[in-house]
């Protein structure tokens, strides 16, 4: 048995990921989502470890606020899997994995906007540093594994490359004209797919100007805070997730720095052509299936978003085949694997 730990909500990044590894690894897996925060309450879980409604009290005091749950957990014989290195290293059970999906807390050349977020940096920085002493790191990419053998000194032994899978609910659907209807989408644009928070990282602002220079014959499609006059959509089930990025025409994905990249494949899975940033993170994910750009040249992006209506097919093909190393039947299995090398997970 394999008990996952996250404190995010399905809305994030990484509370996504713990969800659907979750639900990949299921009958033999079970997970806990641990409230830090408030505001990351998920209806996906029915039986959430609150702590008091102050977050810094829950940072700052965790091991009085959240001393039966820890107990519990380091009392386990089985595999407890902490999902991200965002999560305060708190337990001490026997037999603990941790996924790093990144070390931008201790990257110089990510700047914090707020004092909020350099206090939060430094925490995040701290917890990254700590994991560093696990025996078993999974990270998402080779680019991540790379970082951290750069940056600290790990046994890379210790450290296995396994990505995230594509869940089953991104599939092709056919018709756009009647999933743009249903969605209230408009029937004579190009609709341009961008989905990503709005950290300063995903690079929104060459989002806002390139769709504003493309004209009237373009519109922005959000899945995240708005962009400009996008159409923004939030707080939507995985079912209109997958009816979105089918409506859309392209995915547009301009990111200056990821651990991996979800959007990517995601739109690989449901046949989107996609346009993203030339670093190696997403050479890495894509393998050849995007038109990859400057992520900071505005012309060099408005021409490749032109250019890949016209180049589509091909893309798109490519896309499905390389969205395959990514599905449920490759990434479990990669998963067992490693569990098994830790213990027999099963028990």
């Amino acid at each position: 048995m394999v008990t996952y730990i996250t404190l995010d909500s399905t809305i994030t990044g990484v509370g996504k990921y713990a969800y659907d590894i979750y639900n990949l690894m299921k009958p033999d897996s079970s997970i806990i989502q641990i409230i830090f925060n408030r505001k990351y309450i998920d209806n996906n879980y029915r039986n959430p470890v609150l702590g008091t409604k102050y977050p810094v009290l829950n940072y700052f005091l965790s091991g009085i606020v959240y001393r039966d749950i820890i107990r519990k957990v380091n009392s386990m014989e089985g595999i407890v899997h902490i999902t991200s290195q965002t999560i305060k290293p708190v337990f001490s059970a026997r037999n603990l994995v941790v996924t790093v999906h990144d070390i931008m807390a201790s990257q110089e050349n990510i700047k914090a906007d707020s004092i909020e977020e350099s206090l939060k940096k430094i925490y995040m920085n701290r917890y990254l540093k700590a994991y560093m002493n696990y025996e078993n790191i999974i990270t998402v990419s080779n680019k991540v594994k790379s970082e951290i053998l750069e940056t600290f000194n790990v046994d890379g032994n210790r450290i296995a490359v396994i990505p995230p899978h594509v869940p089953e609910y991104f599939y092709h659907l056919d018709n756009k004209v009647k999933l743009r209807e249903k969605l209230g989408l408009p029937l004579d644009k190009i609709l341009i797919l961008s989905v990503s928070s709005a950290q300063p990282r995903k690079n929104l602002g060459m989002v806002k100007k390139v769709v504003e220079r493309l004209g009237n014959g373009y519109a922005l499609v959000r899945i995240g805070p708005a962009v400009g006059n996008s159409i923004t959509y939030n707080n939507v089930d995985q079912a209109t997730i997958n009816e979105i990025y089918n409506a859309c025409d392209l995915l547009y994905f301009p990111t200056l720095m990821e651990g991996f990249g979800y959007p990517v494949v995601e739109a690989f899975k449901t046949g989107l052509p996609v346009v993203s940033s030339d670093i190696d993170i997403i050479r890495e994910v894509s393998s050849g299936a995007a038109m990859l750009v400057d992520p900071e040249n505005l012309q060099e992006n408005i021409r490749a978003i032109k250019r890949i209506m016209e180049d589509k097919d091909s893309l798109i093909e490519k896309g499905y085949n390389v969205s395959r190393k990514y599905s449920a039947h490759n990434v479990r299995e990669k998963l067992v694997n490693y569990y098994n090398g830790i213990m027999d997970y099963s028990q």
